[in-house]
């Protein structure tokens, strides 16, 4: 019985018009993130490189060069990148407030600030910055030297001064100095990343991060229509007294449509990745690796599935509860929220709905943070079994006591 419903639900979602969206969405929205220029730059590095693009510091003179480099660029443009819950603030100071943060970067760099705007403009002046890498590489490679003999706590001091100065979210608050750094990367550096690239992630491996890292973004936001439509399809039909008449219990009724709507909603996942990672394996292949030609299942199973289920399970728990779309509204802010509070594009996952590793690569440092992930993913496995739970209580309530729609009450045949 249990089964006839999960596929006779699957079969109505297959009739929606919002699921064909849904489809469309997510496929379009992956396949502009993830090009074949990708597949070019997974190659062995070479001595002499311009650049081997970045790696992760959390060294106290490495923070505080970046973070003062950061600092100084604002500084000269006076305009400053501030987050106040979650979401982007700009913040331009007056004069006052100006002239206090210049005098922090002259305590904390031991020169005047008029030298260190030199410095700066001699630095950028080496670069040709109209292309992308070369102002990409002047950014990276751009550092201010602290004064020598400024300690660490000295120097997380001074941010905390820029931060009463600058207001809530501001980038040099405690957390985001603790999150590291992103430093060149030298070339012994990049030989040895390859090498864990190769041995550990199996090519498709650290693809498959990048691939989830995407999706995660979009499948935060687009699973919440399909639950609340479902949700709200028996009262648009007017048939809510059909169903409350029924005797098949409310478990059995929340579980299949639930199940339903997760398994339709992981399908193009399960169908994108299998045509996605084709390029990403014959180009292991090609040099010499053996792929992992599960890893983007496996990642996908583990790093989007819990997402997904969390994101349903919460729309009908809300959409049940109110009976209206407000759940779109706060799961479209929670999502929201949720990427805009991370301190980094590489980690920090917390217990943050949308986990991030926005780069190919790093398999050294994402196996340093597995258990903070994994902990991170089955949270949200635990939240959603909770909510769908309590979905199926306010259901069952709602059976027994009656429902009003349309002006007249219903209940439960017994």
């Amino acid at each position: 019985m249990f089964g006839t419903l999960v596929l006779k639900e699957c079969k109505q979602i297959l009739k929606s018009m919002v699921y064909y969206i849904y489809v469309v969405v997510f496929v379009l929205f992956l396949t502009s993130q993830l090009g074949s220029e990708l597949v070019e730059s997974i190659k062995q590095p070479e001595p002499g490189q311009e650049n081997y693009g970045t790696v992760s510091s959390h060294e106290p003179l490495a923070v505080m060069e970046k973070t003062l480099a950061g600092l100084v660029m604002e500084v000269y443009h006076n305009s400053f990148a501030t987050y106040p819950m979650g979401f982007y603030r700009g913040v331009t100071l007056n004069q006052q407030e100006e002239t206090e943060i210049k005098s922090i970067v002259e305590a904390c760099t031991g020169k005047n600030w008029d030298q260190t705007l030199q410095e700066m403009q001699r630095h950028f002046a080496n670069y040709d910055r109209s292309n992308i890498q070369g102002a990409m590489r002047s950014q990276i490679e751009y550092s201010v030297v602290p004064k020598e003999g400024l300690s660490y706590d000295d120097f997380s001091g001074y941010m905390e001064q820029v931060c009463e100065i600058l207001g809530a979210g501001s980038s040099y608050r405690k957390e985001v100095l603790e999150a590291g750094v992103s430093v060149p990367m030298t070339y012994e550096q990049a030989k040895e990343e390859f090498e864990a690239l190769c041995d550990k992630d199996k090519i498709t491996g650290a693809v498959a991060r990048l691939f989830c890292d995407y999706a995660g973004i979009i499948l935060a936001v687009l699973p919440i229509f399909l639950g609340v439509t479902r949700c709200l399809r028996d009262k648009r039909a007017q048939v809510s007294q059909v169903v409350y008449a029924h005797k098949i219990s409310a478990f059995q009724i929340i579980a299949s449509r639930y199940l339903a709507n997760v398994s339709m909603a992981f399908l193009p996942v399960v169908l994108t990745i299998f045509v996605m990672q084709m390029p990403y394996q014959y180009h292991a292949t090609s040099i010499g690796v053996a792929p992992d030609v599960l890893a983007f299942f496996k990642y996908s199973v583990v790093w989007l599935l819990p997402q997904i289920m969390t994101v349903l399970a919460v729309s009908f728990f809300i959409t049940e509860l109110t009976e209206n779309v407000l759940s779109i509204f706060i799961q479209v802010f929670w999502a929201v929220a949720s990427l805009f509070s991370s301190m980094t594009l590489t980690g920090d996952f917390g217990l943050k709905l949308v986990a991030r590793w926005n780069t190919l690569g790093d398999t050294t440092e994402f196996w340093l943070q597995r258990k903070e992930f994994f902990i991170n993913r089955g949270f949200y496995f635990g939240l959603a079994l909770a909510a769908i739970a309590v979905t199926v209580v306010i259901y069952e309530k709602k059976r027994r006591e009656g429902d009003t729609i349309y002006g007249k009450i219903f209940k439960r045949r017994r």
